[in-house]
């Protein structure tokens, strides 16, 4: 029976030494790393938002819009009367940057125009709030349509909005998604 338990005894410590042996210290993975490099975005303005010359209206309030689509303002409601000749021109910008990559265009809601302690607030209007650039990556891209983007805007006015030259300034920013 000694002779068995030594037996036993031995195999038990042989499987154990031996499992022993098997044993990793340590161990490594392949791993990749990678980027993608595109091209800056740039916005360039072309043209400011200017509703040219207009006459208020005689009574009550008129709505004076100039839409992404056209330089030319419209009286959209009331009497008030568009001048004309001088600048009247929606806000035009390029936009380039790294071919079919999404871009998004932030523009304020209202932006508020000023002569002195006067205010006029005109509600703002982008053409778009996102947009993807032509071509493909590798390659310069443009705004979609004509290539340039236009913000338009509009206003209302009574009979006793005060007279002169208002102003004011938004910015307008462009970013990729």
């Amino acid at each position: 029976m000694k002779t068995i338990a030594k037996l036993l005894s031995a195999i038990v410590l042989t499987t154990s030494v031996g499992g022993t042996a098997f044993a990793q210290a340590s161990d490594s993975e392949s791993t990749t790393s990678s980027v993608r490099i595109i091209q800056p975005i740039a916005l360039t303005k072309v043209n400011n938002l200017a509703f040219g010359t207009v006459v208020r209206p005689a009574s009550g309030s008129s709505t004076i819009t100039i839409s992404t689509s056209s330089d030319t303002p419209t009286v959209d409601s009331g009497t008030a009367v568009l001048v004309a000749g001088g600048t009247r021109t929606r806000a035009s910008y390029t936009v380039t940057g790294e071919g079919a990559q999404t871009v998004a265009i932030t523009v304020p809601a209202t932006v508020v125009m000023t002569d002195g302690s006067n205010n006029i607030t005109v509600t703002l209007t982008p053409e778009s709030t996102t947009d993807t650039l032509s071509g493909t990556l590798g390659t310069t891209g443009n705004f979609s349509g004509d290539g340039t983007l236009y913000v338009g805007g509009s206003f209302s006015l009574s009979n006793t909005t005060v007279s002169g030259n208002y102003s004011g300034t938004f910015s307008t920013t462009v970013a990729y998604n």
